[in-house]
């Protein structure tokens, strides 16, 4: 045979060897995740070397060293991969970047049992290089889902200043932890954070939250942070002989929940556990009241005294945000409750726009102020609706990726209205997203298209695969003949740049990605290349994604888009006709002459016109305020002006025809953008 023959054989092999390798990461999805093997502990199979606290709502594990590694309320386990208990310190833990926790020694186990379950558990021990300091933990089931998990320290011999807390881990990187009156806090660089309610909570996986509460001490003064894992700061002094030492107890309580963002489950428990322990107990007919076309519903709260004897109700109150309408919010009132009796309390509320609103009711009982939870409104009509729309489930085949519906479930737990599920290379995750759409939650499949050679970009409201082997141009075209919207996802982000903005038809850029906090250098390339490619005559929208892998990413940021209705075709044309701001929390408004984001206002030359814009912390629950720091207004992606109040109103002449926009800041990170609204001079 010709040596060339064969050589020219051999190099041909070869390129269709690397292009399969090259293309089968990408066209995997399609077949790949039908092999993939999810592995989960329940409550049916634990660990081996733990020891199973048990009752008939709750399974949780703590093992030889006394730590708790996983608590279930369901068929899974969670995200908690262990809480110790507790850790101690000899050096103060905030001025060191590296693990100083004392190892403590358990030297005895108490076991107490009802029927075959363990409802308590008891560990005693001391410190490793110093046996003086004794440390006890017990931990028991308390009602359907909680723990209750009582430490404490002394010292026998001398007096000694040390740092206790506790150390909660998880098994995922990157997870969100939520310190009300704080805000998120996600990864980074270590810090001391002085909280000012006392107690953690987080998302487990899916729908599970998690409330981390501290009660009869005080609360912890730090919290450190960092990646996978967070811990609780108390220094102390132990006094030595004859002394109690320093007793901390917390409550875990575990509750399973879809449809309500979870920060408000997680605040819902920890009111729950202050009105429980002053002896009274707050319910309402129903968390989840759905409303179409501004239907009045009909809210009822009940009050019930736990306690003997009678209590004096003198005030309920029902706070509500700026959406909802209600009748005598506040009834004054003198009523006496008997033991065990319960008072019955109806209000009217009224919807008076779509989307998501929060309320909670609030009384006073033997002068005491106590709060009740969270209930969840959802309105079917014209408003403002979040959404989500670049994530990824176990059809991406990617080790770390988590079943459609644990993504749709941890959607609906972080208070989105729509998410969208964009695998890659793949269009077959559709029937399995769709399938998770509810009358308050819609799942809307779409297509990350993804080519190594050109970058990434996001296909939404299509209806059949686009094939990434052809060109940016060959997608844009296939997208837009399928009716849907192509937008360039992360131009920046490492590894996944893209390479060529000069392609004819997109329709805008991912401005915000969830890999990278709002004010990372590549999201902020992203603004500027959205700026500049708008400055030079396109018409494209921003969008916000949060490009996430696994439930606890979801949410990260969110797109407010505007809609006449919670339909697909509603939301789609609202994205279509630019009605949408992207944020990681904060709402805004923005007009110019009363056009709304999006619209193109034509004004004659010479003529000034109105710009309008507001920060609007109250439009979803009376609660979620953030201390303005400024909003922005852009013109041509240049500040035009600044303002630290809100709203913002003053009239402009524009010397030429252009765009405008608009960034609103707070002061606890919140970011949120407007998409432009262009003025045409004529």
């Amino acid at each position: 045979m010709d040596p060339m023959h064969s050589l020219k054989r051999l190099l041909m092999g070869a390129v269709v060897l690397l292009y399969v390798v090259i293309q089968a990461w990408f066209i995997w999805p399609e077949y790949g995740h039908k092999l993939i093997y999810r592995y989960t502990i329940s409550p049916a199979r634990t660990l081996s070397h733990d020891m199973v606290l048990r009752n008939r709502m709750l399974t949780a594990g703590i093992d030889s060293q006394g730590h708790l590694t996983y608590i279930s309320s369901g068929a899974w386990i969670n995200s908690l991969a262990s809480l110790n208990a507790p850790y101690v310190a000899f050096r103060n833990p905030m001025a060191h970047q590296k693990d100083i926790a004392e190892r403590i020694v358990y030297d005895r186990t108490k076991v107490f049992r009802e029927g075959s379950d363990i409802t308590a558990v008891s560990f005693f021990g001391h410190a490793k290089s110093h046996p003086d300091i004794h440390i006890s933990t017990s931990y028991s089931t308390s009602g359907p889902g909680t723990v209750l998990i009582r430490s404490d320290i002394s010292s026998a011999d001398r007096v000694t200043p040390v740092w206790v807390g506790d150390r909660l881990q998880t098994n995922t990187r990157g997870i969100l932890f939520n310190v009300p009156g704080i805000g998120d806090i996600t990864t980074g660089a270590r810090d001391g954070i002085a909280p000012r309610e006392p107690f953690v909570a987080m998302l487990g996986r899916a729908n599970q939250v998690i409330g981390f509460f501290y009660i009869g001490n005080e609360v912890p003064p730090y919290f450190i942070y960092q990646e996978n894992w967070i811990e609780s700061v108390f220094p102390v002094t132990l006094s030595g002989r004859g002394t109690a030492g320093f007793v901390f107890t917390r409550v875990i309580s575990i509750r399973s929940m879809t449809g309500m963002d979870y920060r408000k489950v997680g605040d819902s428990m920890y009111k729950d556990l202050l009105a429980a322990r002053s002896g009274i107990r707050i319910t309402a007919s129903s968390y989840d009241i759905y409303s179409v076309r501004h239907t009045p519903v009909t809210y009822r709260v009940y009050v019930t005294n736990k306690r003997r004897g009678q209590r004096r109700l003198t005030s309920v109150i029902l706070f509500t945000p700026t959406g909802i309408e209600t009748t005598q919010p506040f009834t004054s009132l003198s009523e006496s409750i008997g033991a065990g009796r319960t008072a019955e309390f109806s209000f009217r509320l009224k919807p008076v726009r779509g989307g998501d609103s929060y309320i909670y009711p609030a009384v006073i009982v033997d002068g005491t102020y106590m709060e009740g939870p969270w209930s969840h409104v959802f309105s079917n009509a014209p408003g403002w609706y979040t959404a989500d729309m670049h994530n990824h489930s176990v059809y991406s085949f990617n080790p770390e990726d988590y079943p459609v519906r644990d993504m749709a479930e941890a959607g609906r737990a972080k208070g989105l209205d729509v998410l969208s599920l964009t695998d890659y290379n793949t269009f077959s995750q559709a029937d399995a997203c769709r399938a998770m759409s509810t009358q308050e939650f819609l799942c809307i499949p779409g297509e990350e298209i993804a080519n190594p050679l050109w970058g990434h970009a996001n296909a939404q409201f299509i209806h059949e695969k686009v094939y990434e082997f052809l060109s940016p141009q060959h997608w844009i075209n296939e997208v837009h003949r399928q009716g849907g919207m192509f937008f360039i996802n992360h131009p920046y982000l490492e590894m996944r740049e893209w390479r060529d903005f000069n392609f004819k038809g997109y329709d805008g850029i991912e401005v915000l990605n969830g890999n990278k906090i709002a004010m990372d250098p590549v999201n902020v390339r992203a603004f500027d290349t959205w700026d500049k490619l708008n400055r030079e005559g396109r018409h494209l929208y921003g969008i916000a994604d949060s490009d996430a892998h696994t439930p606890y990413a979801v949410g990260t940021y969110r797109d407010y888009v505007y809609a006449s209705s919670f339909t697909v075709p509603a939301i789609e044309q609202g994205f279509k006709k630019g009605r949408f701001y992207v944020s990681n929390g904060p709402m805004l408004s923005f007009t110019i002459d009363g056009a709304p984001m999006g619209s193109t206002v034509i004004v004659t030359r010479g003529a000034p016109i109105i710009v309008r814009a507001a920060y609007l912390p109250h439009a979803q629950s009376p609660e979620d305020a953030s201390a303005l720091q400024k909003i922005v207004i852009f013109e041509d992606g240049r500040i035009l002006r600044t303002f630290v109040g809100s709203p913002v109103e003053f009239n402009y002449t524009p010397h030429r025809s252009g765009f405008y926009r608009v960034e609103v800041f707070t002061n606890n990170g919140g970011f949120a953008a407007s998409n432009p609204l262009w003025v045409d001079l004529k």
